[in-house]
């Protein structure tokens, strides 16, 4: 896999006080996060200083409430329906044990993996009908079963649903419709997956009961949250930070006696949300896979030890079997991948015969991440005569939207843009994956696949080793800063630190004993770039080395290799604030002697290199740049010993004219970014990160807002802040250049 290197500079909006509460790395990643303000970071960091929501702003879940009380004071009988993955087992238990905590007459069903799938259907609808249950609560599933919801319903059972996949239009006809993407898209809890809504339910019925203790569920809250992959801001954030204190000390024996199993003997204290990602959640998810997801729910509501250390084996056992038979799929599907030119295709569409489909996920993720293409990979059963799919997708690519282009060709589908599944009918599968194929390659750009790598911290090797720092002792502080942010996970990454002039007698290289992976030793720690041993020779022979990694959370701290390149002409700006002179004209017309000037009127960055100054001289802006980085790019090239400030914002007037104007344009189907660039005025590169006018509305205006925002602050800035910023943007430690070295 292919970076490009993204360094990525300060906001503008940078707060120095941010630098003096949590340290210069943590701040830089705290602004680069949106969260620009004290209070914004606090409540970020401490789950203390954050105001949870109220479980009443979930639309129709007060209504569902209500039934529900009213089915307890009836003495009625309640089936909770569930998932068999990881988020769908947490919720189902969690209500299972609330509920019946509670006084509630409750039961639970959960569909098999391998004969029925996801959500409702009308065989085991039946069952349940036919079991005298008066009411049904969906849990991480029937968003999409009208037809079940309707048929529930037409027999006098009240269907309440609670779920977090994509609404559909119109909403199923059930007695309640729990969902949090029918919230705004900046609430608080738009990103609570199956178990978030399960607790919001579960938190609203102990306060309208007036009973205490709901908190004692959020063990399996955060369990679910990370094992989903959900975004860890806002309130998914605040419930995980909450839950894992509470994992630490969980009373459920099936949950303790799994945390035992899987824990080793450098773990210690509170688990992190990678331990439930990599070890805790593959464990529960393999049940779902190959047998009865019961099993699960089992393991995580029984009083029971030794039923829970039984159950576990099992569990770790099935695992084993799940390793293995992904590995079979990841090998056939490599072959065939060998044989595609993706740099023309731009997408994995594959079938095999004899892929177990409980693997395709894991293997289609594995692929991804490989090739940086969507992957979808589809298991052959031809007793059945069907083909069973399962995609993962790349930033930027909507796995929904591709299935739902070619949803004519298929017997079903559905999930999440970055996660889904499929079924087809084996006479037209060929068809299926030429139009599927299609129909991910459009959304993804030229450039998409050489995957850009956001690097948020940069420490230049050589300059610390020049001011006689000890280079391991500042990564030690770099990791201190860094803990402060966890949990890490989906939104909220563990950052991308580069270590740039790495020389080669700073760092000993050596391959693993099985010869698969690559170690670089700086001093007493260890970095560890994954099959990569291969590649020893390679960097052995290079002078200096540029090193792009994330500091992982053991005793001590170890480092995982992303990305490796060549130092290359790389070196560290010294260009400071005070030897850039500020003269300010924003408010009074530019003098007549103004000499050896290289004036900036919005040429298109980065200049060509024909057009730069041959020495350095005085940086003239008659038009601001539109962003930080671009102002950092102009600083860079140009290196400027005197910055003119006569800029008087952006004309913002002719916006609707060029917006009307790429519409237009995006209609005929002309869609080069360089073209509609050159025809409307607006960055090529902006252009160029939307995939259709369909995507004008929310990514290109987003980018319009930052840089009216940006415009603003320079407008009102001070010489003196101006020139701060210009130091942010040009020194590497710890803020980085902007461009990267070709």
């Amino acid at each position: 896999m292919e970076y490009r290197w993204d360094l990525l500079p300060t906001p503008p909006q940078f707060d120095p006080e941010l630098s003096r509460e949590y340290g210069k790395y943590a701040a830089k990643v705290l602004a680069l996060r949106g969260l620009h303000s004290r209070e914004q970071a606090r409540a970020f960091v401490d789950p203390n200083q954050y105001s949870p929501t109220p479980a009443g702003s979930l639309p129709d879940l007060e209504r569902a409430v209500a039934r529900l009380l009213q089915a307890r004071k009836r003495g009625e009988t309640l089936c909770i329906w569930g998932d068999f993955d990881c988020d769908g087992v947490t919720a189902t238990s969690l209500l299972l044990s609330a509920l019946q905590t509670l006084g509630f007459r409750v039961q639970f069903t959960l569909p098999l993996r391998s004969t029925e799938g996801h959500g409702l259907n009308p065989q085991r609808l039946q069952q349940v009908l036919d079991q005298g249950c008066q009411v049904l609560l969906t849990v991480d599933c029937g968003i999409g079963n009208a037809a079940e919801i309707a048929l529930a319903q037409a027999q006098g059972m009240d269907v309440i649903v609670t779920d977090h996949h994509a609404l559909p239009d119109p909403l199923p006809p059930a007695y309640a419709v729990v969902n949090p993407l029918r919230l705004p898209e900046e609430h608080p809890l738009r990103f609570l997956p199956g178990v978030g809504v399960a607790y919001k339910l579960a938190e609203a019925l102990y306060q309208a009961l007036g009973i205490p203790g709901v908190e004692e569920y959020l063990d399996l809250v955060a369990v679910g949250i990370v094992a989903d992959v959900a975004v860890l801001q806002r309130e998914c954030r605040y419930l995980v930070q909450r839950g894992l204190p509470v994992l630490a000390n969980t009373q459920r024996p099936g949950l303790r006696a799994l945390l035992d199993w899987v824990s080793n003997s450098q773990s210690s204290g509170t688990p992190t949300a990678q331990d439930i990602a990599f070890r805790l959640a593959p464990k529960l998810n393999a049940i779902g896979r190959w047998d009865d997801a019961s099993l699960a729910v089992e393991l995580l509501t029984t009083s029971d030890p030794q039923r829970a250390q039984t159950l576990v084996e099992h569990f770790v056992a099935l695992n084993e079997e799940c390793r293995q038979l992904t590995q079979q799929v990841l090998q056939e599907a490599s072959q065939q991948v060998e044989s595609l030119d993706l740099a023309r295709e731009r997408a994995i569409v594959l079938a095999g015969s004899g892929w177990n489909p409980g693997v395709l996920g894991i293997a289609a993720a594995r692929l991804a991440e490989q090739y940086g293409c969507p992957t979808v990979l589809i298991a052959k059963d031809e007793r059945t005569g069907r083909g069973y799919g399962s995609g993962r997708s790349i930033p930027g690519v909507n796995l929904v939207e591709a299935i739902e282009a070619v949803r004519p060709l298929l017997l079903g589908g559905g999930g999440h843009p970055m996660a889904a599944g499929i079924q087809v009918d084996l006479s037209c599968l060929a068809a299926v994956q030429l139009a599927l194929r299609r129909e991910l390659a459009a959304r993804v750009g030229p450039d998409r696949q050489a995957r850009a790598l956001a690097v948020e911290i940069v420490i230049d090797w050589e300059r610390l080793a020049s001011q006689g720092r000890d280079g391991v002792a500042e990564l030690d502080e770099v990791y201190r800063q860094l803990q402060l942010l966890q949990p890490f996970g989906h939104g909220n990454p563990n950052p991308v630190v580069a270590l740039m002039n790495v020389r080669r007698g700073s760092v000993r290289l050596r391959a693993s004993q099985n010869g698969r992976h690559l170690k670089f030793e700086l001093g007493s720690r260890a970095l560890w770039f994954w099959e990569a041993g291969e590649e020893l020779e390679r960097w052995q022979a290079c002078q200096a080395l540029d090193i792009a990694l994330q500091l992982e959370a053991e005793q001590p701290w170890q480092g995982k290799v992303l990305a490796v390149r060549p130092s290359g002409d790389w070196q560290a700006p010294t260009v400071s604030a005070p030897s850039l002179r500020i003269q300010d004209y924003r408010q009074r017309p530019l003098p007549d002697s103004l000499q050896e000037v290289f004036r900036y009127d919005g040429q298109a960055l980065p200049l060509e290199q024909d057009f730069l100054p041959s020495a350095k001289t005085a940086l003239l802006l008659a038009r601001w740049p539109w962003l930080p980085a671009n102002l950092a790019q102009l600083l860079q090239q140009v290196q400027p010993q005197t910055l003119i400030l006569a800029a008087s914002g952006h004309h913002w007037k002719r916006l609707p004219h060029q917006i009307a104007r790429l519409q237009e344009l995006g209609r005929t189907g002309q869609w080069d970014p360089h073209v509609l660039a050159a025809t409307t005025g607006l960055p090529w590169q902006w252009l160029a990160e939307l995939e259709g006018p369909e995507q004008i509305p929310t990514r290109l205006l987003g980018r319009i807002q930052e840089s009216q925002a940006f415009h603003r602050w320079l407008d009102e800035a001070s010489p003196t802040q101006i020139a701060q910023l210009c130091q942010r943007l040009l020194r590497p430690d710890p803020l980085p250049a902007v461009v990267s070295p070709k």
